[in-house]
């Protein structure tokens, strides 16, 4: 479990340049999503390491004086700049920490991309965010009548490309205008290679923008960097534009799961329990939405409207797998065994309107049965339940057809019990 010390110090570096407009957005647009603490950690440190003449070593101590919080407080605001890319933390074995700044989103970034735009509306409202939206907004519809007339760079500095300033090459790094952004477990390097190495597919081109939409495919499906190439190389086309269509990438990645066989890791899980329910938590939070779904039914056929559901939730509310099992697993057991698109979505409000983020706060709020998911504090001489760490280097940890059973049928005579009461 992490903590902070007032004893603990930092530096700050900053990765990008943050301009008052930046400052505005933060306000603005982000605020509403991580609160006046997150915000107000922000623009100190930001403060802080302009008002600094070169890279110096502040104590944590003076900063909670300063913003009057608790360690606790200002842990929680920390971790929240960085869910959103805004900060990312390090430190040394001697608790000594680098707090490395990030810009916000730019407000066109920030309104087109779906996750944050979708907190935004259910934090403030679909008529408040269009406000908001409206006051970033540019008018660059040009009259036909209107003819350009600008001077190009060549009309005004008839530059000597010859001339060997032109060819100088400074090797240092220099800040920029890199903008936070959330961490997704896919690597973008390693799904590029399967493309070009071993689907022989020469001069692909895919985009940012493609990637980013592929890697969330590859989350909601869960599907490795070389099935996710695969899948994408099966669909791309060369002739059209775009190159890809994501409508028949979403088929075929369903397709692909119906052909695939449950693989179930729980590689990196923090919670070890006795409990079935603490049990059931941790398969959702190690399986992928569509899979966890397939599972369920015995390794059958999942419908197409059944995986248009997990999507819609995955889409439109950024939701991690563990969250959208838990709804998944809510819904069927309160309709019947049937996934009721507008069921799921009135949960998934709700849930997302207590910021939960693993399938236990999920579970929690859903069922209001606590599930121990931390080492809590004893006064007796009872045994405790402990939590295993992550290790650095997590072995892979596979539950077997019989255990994956067992888990199952205990939930479902849990469920029983409590229908016949």
């Amino acid at each position: 479990m992490e903590y902070v010390l007032q004893s603990d110090v930092y530096q700050i570096r900053l990765a990008s340049l943050v301009s008052n407009v930046d400052k505005d957005v933060m306000v603005e647009l982000y605020q509403p999503l991580l609160g006046a603490n997150a915000t107000i950690l922000y623009l100190t440190l930001l403060k802080q390491k302009r008002n600094e003449d070169e890279e110096n070593e502040h104590q944590l101590t003076h900063l909670l004086n300063i913003l009057q919080f608790t360690p606790a407080q200002f842990l929680s605001a920390r971790r929240m700049l960085e869910g959103v890319g805004l900060l990312r933390s390090y430190c040394n074995e001697v608790r000594q920490y680098l707090y490395v700044l990030y810009a916000p989103k730019n407000p066109k970034d920030f309104f087109d991309d779906v996750l944050f735009k979708g907190l935004l509306i259910q934090t403030i409202g679909e008529k408040e965010t269009k406000k908001l939206a409206s006051r970033y907004k540019v008018n660059l519809e040009i009259d036909p009548t209107y003819e350009e007339v600008s001077a190009s760079f060549v009309d005004i500095f008839h530059p000597n490309y010859d001339d060997a300033a032109f060819k100088k090459n400074f090797k240092e790094s220099f800040v920029g205008h890199d903008e936070g952004r959330i961490r997704i477990n896919f690597n973008d390097d390693l799904f590029t290679k399967y493309l070009s190495d071993e689907l022989s597919i020469d001069n692909l081109s895919v985009g940012k923008r493609d990637l980013k939409e592929i890697a969330r495919y590859s989350t909601l499906f869960g599907f490795s960097e070389k099935q996710m190439a695969s899948v994408v190389a099966s669909i791309y086309s060369v002739e059209t534009v775009p190159h890809i269509d994501f409508a028949k990438l979403a088929l075929k990645s369903e397709e692909e799961l119906r052909n695939s066989k449950p693989n179930i890791s729980l590689e990196g899980s923090v919670m070890k329990s006795d409990d079935p329910l603490a049990d059931k938590c941790r398969l959702m939070d190690s399986t992928s939405p569509a899979k966890y779904l397939k599972i369920l039914q015995n390794n059958t056929k999942v419908s197409n409207s059944d995986l248009q559901i997990v999507e819609s939730l995955s889409k439109n509310y950024g939701f991690s797998n563990g969250v959208i099992n838990a709804i998944i697993d809510y819904a069927l057991e309160k309709c019947n065994n049937n996934l009721n698109l507008n069921y799921c979505e009135k949960v998934a409000s709700s849930l997302a309107r207590s910021t939960v983020s693993t399938a236990i706060d999920a579970m929690n709020h859903l069922n209001r049965k606590q599930v121990s998911k931390k080492l809590e504090p004893v006064k007796d001489d009872k045994p405790v339940k402990t939590v295993a760490k992550t290790p650095a280097k997590p072995v892979q940890n596979k539950i077997s057809d019989d255990e994956l059973n067992d888990i199952l049928a205990d939930l479902d005579n849990q469920k029983s019990r409590r229908k016949a009461r």
